[in-house]
């Protein structure tokens, strides 16, 4: 039985998959199959991730949802309200709910007014005012986060509070001050009645003089109304209607679990099927301590001593100068007292001289962070010295449970005892209590502060640290407690986790483990938000689909190699600061590449990274010093790319291994470290104070310096093969999910694939396959090249060609990663001898001799190494290339329209679960709010619109004529002008002559899209109110009349969530029996009713986002295509929907991978089809839905 390889290319919206099979020799024997699989990511969600945002769009509609809880919040408020004054016959009528502006706050004014008595209902219109706009209710992380931005500008918590100061001073309410603003700034309108040059939204005050407000307005009433305003109805109105807040929901549940100490359990729980019927599922649950706040004081000590550990400082001569565990206590007891250590403060703390020119790695350039909980208490007691012994902490150590299996010893932990310590307690108190008084009452009755110290000021210090907001840990305190003995002992944090018990990776398993561990048949899906990153699950998921179809239709997998991309193994902060340097890296290169325009040079990807080497080499040869010209490096003339530590040696082909040398120096150094060459000639002193002042100047980086510093001795054993160990989070896992269910999983890394399918010719094979069809666009041109012999060459090219516009690159990619033997990447790694190079040039000899004896024509461009990896077994150019254009692209449909879920909340003081809960997988509508209004006697939807947010075509429809003429004429630079809406915003807008009343937004008057706007709220008379734009599309279906005549419906998303909560088909096959299902209730909505397809209509298909179509072929030709498994034919005719509404469908061919190209559907493969239907050009065209799995195989759907 042959051995099975799979490889994996895993992408932030893809996945490249590649099974082979190998002879008896381990050597690729035959490509089993090959296939890209696509899970569409919106543009925005993609550079989203890519780029490290914190805000997804996710994040948007929670805070949209949020606005919309906090009405209905408010409007349940209000009822309940309403039932409380009913029953004290305190409910206003309709002339106090209409009062005028002004009337009203006078009223709220009076109403707190010793000796004023207000009537029941006018009582009861006031409570409604208050209960409308309760004041802003601050939490304690808010009062942090303006705490760490003093000295810049003042904070909204600190606005707030400097106002609700100078009401206290004026000694007035919140009503009785609006009230007098508002005299103060009414003017008499032109057109009759008054206006007010005074936004009382802008002024917000804190919740706490509302509520002083609300008793001294209870205060007053309740002398004239004894009987009614009870002290008990007074509380109830404030505590439980007026103010009520309910807790904040816990987030624990949400906090991972250590990855060193949980477990997991395979438990029966209770579901609801589709049925609705309750059932037992087995599912996997984990169990086990969670990972520790990154501010407890003890996971704080952990990561001092880890990055202690990390520290590496070096002599002059590359050497590492070893730190010894005495120094590295001073040093742990300076980062506990210190807010950073740097480079220099850990030379005055070890007494090293700056004689000795020593110099530091990139840890400790930027700084590492002291103890930061330490750091923020410290700063908090500054001045109160009789708390400085709570900032002390100390650990004892005990013998746990535990024996070391290699030793017998028993492992040694730190003591529970470090809970009582007096650090960790205040941390304790400060970390989980979020009331003010609560939090006070704790430091004094649990730590002795005194009353007058912390009336003071130091509440206010201690109660603006926020320790929640550095997140958390990798580690639980329990394994941090099993961990810190070892750590304390000098050992590595890896060399640690061992004696502690815990591998630091899991694929440290011995052969033996390897052999024994019971695979699974079937491996599970990831449960929801397991990861906390739903991008990344969702791909890790359909790569768990993916391994078990293959495993399906292939039998066992032998091995999994996988190669994950950059930003999947990155962390969000980690991908902001690539995105910003990969920007920051194009812009320069344009930058370049004009420059070097300017020599009469065309600046291809080579010349602008010699440009580079020769800028960071300060222009200069960086081993003999001579000024080099830029132009002869460019040219090739006398100077040259060098590697600093020869491919001979190491192969490391990437720009941090090259440098700018002159010839004769590339020349002599020969097959020589770079260090090694300076040694020989002796230049020592000057190369390396050329090397000192290019790092202080910045040019050089910390990595290479080091590189040009080592002698073959001085490099890594494990260099390369460090660079591939997957260490992140997400790596990790992907690895362990393969765990599961393979025998073998490893890793492979992007420059060894990239290398390797240049070697081996794979690079060319897309560009082959697309060369035609692009020529047959007009997307091609005719390039002039110079040649080093000054010859120029023409040829004909593909515009603009980059691999990354066919999907099926992923799959050619997840090949070479198939078939990247372990032993090609030893050999990278392994620092080559003279045998090591004379063995290679054996090996190719012989396998040359079997190939009959022809040496490559291209041999001598190549080093030994590479003319080895060359002759290495691997599938043929042309093998590949038959392979990859039978691939035909599978895309992940989003089909599911709603998924069912339970909502638990309590009623009456029990928890209450209703299953069965509908939650649409979408966005139901777009999230601008519509109204309605007469416009020249027609109803006109109209909705609010910022200034900045207007477009050209919006100012034209700005409702008010007034304001509607001075923006055309704000926004018209001259007459007959283009309108400008940049234009509006050069100096505020004004909406009367004194110039207080800013415009913000306009109302604007609704013609694109009308027809598809939808009521949401309707009034009490059930006239609608509100309205909305369903937004997208999810479906268009297909019908037949009884003429024959093809017909359709387009369904938005909302309207097939609609169908569903009643019951109905999202998708109507069968419209008769649908319509006959529906007349025999009377709960379904005429809205609903209209858009359901005619009960006489024949249900033909539906069109739906990246569903497959074949377009371009008759039945016939598609039924012998599928019937002789004609790939080619297919391919060529297979294309997704890309877009659709009404009677307009977008065709994207199934390789593209771009989308914004609207324009060119021309050759003989168009890019996409844009059909008007269902007409004649649809009928034409004959799209047919066809399905195509996750494995590639087409099919026609049942």
């Amino acid at each position: 039985m042959s051995k099975h390889v799979l490889g994996l290319d895993l992408g932030v919206g893809s996945i490249g998959w590649c099974l082979i099979a190998l002879d008896e020799q381990d050597q690729p024997a035959e490509i089993l199959g090959m296939g890209s699989r696509i899970v569409p990511l919106t543009t925005d969600d993609l550079n989203e991730f890519s780029q490290g945002k914190a805000i997804s769009k996710n994040q948007k509609r929670t805070t949209q949802r949020t606005i919309r809880k906090g009405l209905d919040r408010y409007q349940l408020r209000r009822k309940v309200l309403s039932e409380k004054l009913a029953e004290h016959g305190m409910l206003p009528d309709k002339d106090l709910m209409q009062l005028p502006v002004l009337d009203l706050w006078e009223l709220r004014a009076r109403a707190a007014s010793p000796g004023e008595k207000l009537s029941l209902p006018e009582i009861g219109r006031v409570l409604y005012h208050i209960n409308q706009k309760r004041g802003y209710k601050h939490a304690k992380s808010d009062e942090a986060e303006e705490a760490t931005k003093r000295g810049k500008e003042k904070g909204y918590v600190a606005t707030v509070k400097g106002r609700y100061a100078e009401l206290q001073q004026e000694g007035a309410t919140v009503g009785q001050h609006f009230a007098c603003k508002l005299k103060e700034h009414r003017q008499e309108s032109p057109s009759g009645g008054f206006f007010y040059n005074y936004r009382i939204k802008d002024q917000v005050y804190p919740r706490e003089a509302y509520i002083e407000e609300f008793d001294r307005i209870m205060g007053v009433q309740s002398v004239f109304y004894p009987e009614v305003l009870t002290s008990a109805f007074i509380q109830e109105l404030r505590d439980k209607v007026i103010f009520f807040q309910r807790p904040l929901k816990s987030c624990k549940g949400l906090v991972s679990f250590c990855e060193f100490e949980k477990q997991e359990r395979v438990v029966q729980l209770k579901r609801v099927n589709r049925e609705g019927k309750e059932e037992l599922q087995e599912r996997k649950i984990t169990i086990g301590p969670k990972v520790a706040p990154k501010s407890s004081p003890i996971a704080q000590l952990c990561k001092l001593w880890e990055s202690i550990h990390n520290i590496r400082i070096y002599y002059p001569d590359g050497k590492e100068r070893p730190i010894t565990l005495e120094e590295k206590r001073k040093l742990l007891a300076y980062l506990q007292t210190h807010d950073k250590l740097t480079f220099t403060a850990l030379k005055k703390e070890l007494k090293i001289s700056d004689r000795e020119r020593l110099w530091c790695d990139k840890l400790l350039k930027g700084g590492i962070k002291g103890d930061t909980t330490r750091a923020l208490l410290r700063k908090a007691l500054a001045g109160y010295k009789r708390y400085e012994p709570l900032l002390r902490m100390d650990l004892e150590l005990r013998d746990s449970q535990e024996v070391d299996p290699e030793t017998g010893l028993i492992r040694p932990i730190v003591d529970e005892s470090y809970l009582s310590q007096p650090l960790y307690r205040l941390w304790h108190i400060l970390y989980s209590i979020e009331e003010r008084e609560a939090m006070r009452r704790a430091l004094i009755d649990q730590l002795g502060f005194l009353e007058e110290d912390l009336d003071g000021g130091l509440l206010d210090k201690l109660y603006q640290i926020d320790f929640a907001k550095q997140g958390y840990s990798n580690k639980s305190a329990k394994f941090i407690c099993k961990l810190l003995p070892h750590l304390q002992e000098g050992h590595g944090y890896s060399e640690a986790c061992e004696l502690a018990g815990k591998r630091h990776s899991a694929s440290s398993l011995t052969k033996e483990e390897l052999e024994e561990r019971p695979l699974l048949e079937h491996i599970p899906l990831l449960q929801r938000n397991e990861l906390r990153q739903p991008i990344v699950e969702k791909i890790l998921n359909q790569m768990i689909n993916l391994v078990n179809a293959l495993r399906q239709k292939y039998g066992s997998i032998d091995e999994v190699r996988v190669e994950l991309a950059r930003e999947l193994k990155m962390s969000r902060e980690e991908r902001e600061e690539t995105s910003k340097r990969i920007r920051s890296r194009e812009k320069e290169n344009k930058e370049i590449a004009e420059r070097i325009k300017e020599y009469e040079l065309y600046p291809t990807k080579s010349r602008i990274q010699k440009y580079r080497l020769w800028q960071e080499a300060g222009e200069q040869c960086l081993y003999c010093g001579r000024s080099i010209d830029v132009v002869q490096f460019l040219r090739g003339d006398g100077v040259e790319i060098e590697h600093i530590i020869p491919k001979s040696i190491l192969y490391d082909d990437s720009s941090a291994n090259k440098t700018c040398a002159c010839s004769r120096c590339n020349k002599d150094k020969g097959n020589r470290t770079a260090y090694e060459y300076i040694l020989a000639e002796g230049r020592e002193a000057e190369y390396l104070d050329r090397l000192e002042t290019l790092f202080h100047d910045g040019k050089l980086s910390y990595s290479k310096r080091r590189r040009l510093q080592w002698k073959k001795a001085d490099i890594p054993a494990d260099f390369i093969e460090r660079q591939l160990r997957l260490t992140q989070y997400i790596a990790r896992q992907a690895q362990e999910i393969l765990r599961q269910g393979i025998r073998r999983v490893g890793a492979s890394e992007g420059s060894v694939t990239a290398k390797l399918r240049h070697l081996w010719g794979y690079d060319d094979i897309l560009r082959e396959l697309n060369f035609e069809r692009y020529q047959s666009m007009g997307e091609t041109e005719i390039v002039s090249q110079e040649e080093k012999d000054g010859f120029i060459t023409k040829s004909e090219r593909i515009k603009d060609w980059s691999k990354r516009k066919d999907h099926r690159h992923h799959a050619i990619d997840a090949l070479v990663v198939a078939c990247t033997r372990q032993g090609y990447i030893q050999r990278l790694n392994s620092l080559n001898s003279e045998e090591d190079s004379l063995q290679m040039q054996e090996d190719s000899k012989q396998v040359r001799e079997k190939m009959g004896g022809q040496r490559r024509p291209t041999a001598d461009k190549h080093s030994i190494l590479e003319n080895w990896l060359i002759l290495q077994p691997h599938f043929s150019h042309q093998e590949v290339k038959s392979k990859v254009a039978e691939i035909l692209v599978s895309f992940r449909p989003g089909k599911r329209t709603v998924s069912t879920g339970r909502n638990t909340y309590l009623r009456s003081g029990k928890k209450v679960t209703q299953s069965g809960v509908l939650i649409p997988r979408g966005p139901l509508s777009d999230e601008s709010l519509y109204g309605q209004i007469l416009r020249n006697g027609e109803p006109t939807y109209v909705k609010k619109v910022a200034l900045e947010s207007l477009s050209e075509t919006q100012i034209e429809q700005i409702v008010d004529p007034k304001l509607r003429r001075e923006m055309v004429a704000r926004a018209q630079p001259s007459e007959g002008a283009k309108l400008n809406p940049k234009l509006l915003l050069a100096t505020p807008f004004y909406s009367d002559e004194a110039g207080a009343q800013c415009v913000r937004s306009v109302r604007v008057a609704i013609e694109n899209g009308k027809n598809s706007i939808v009521p949401l709220r309707y009034n009490e008379s059930g006239k609608a109110i509100t309205f909305v734009n369903p937004g997208n599309n999810h479906h268009v279906g297909i019908y037949r009349t009884p003429e024959g005549k093809l017909v359709e419906s387009c369904v938005t998303f909302w309207q097939a969530v609609d169908r569903v909560r009643y019951g109905l088909p999202a998708i109507i096959r069968k419209p008769r029996e649908v319509l006959e299902q529906v007349l025999l209730r009377d709960d379904i909505p005429e809205a609903l009713l209209a858009n359901l397809p005619a009960s006489d209509w024949e249900f033909v298909e539906y069109l739906q986002a990246n569903e497959m179509f074949l377009i371009g072929l008759t039945d016939e030709e598609i039924q012998t295509a599928l019937a002789e498994s004609d790939l080619l034919t297919l391919s060529n005719h297979l294309y997704r929907v890309q877009k659709m509404s009404s009677e307009y469908y977008v065709f994207r061919y199934h390789l593209e991978t771009e989308v914004a190209d609207n324009k060119n559907n021309t050759g003989i493969i168009p890019k996409f089809y844009r059909l008007r239907g269902p007409n004649d050009t649809y009928l034409k065209a004959n799209p047919r839905k066809v399905k195509v799995n996750l494995l590639g195989e087409i099919s026609l759907p049942k």
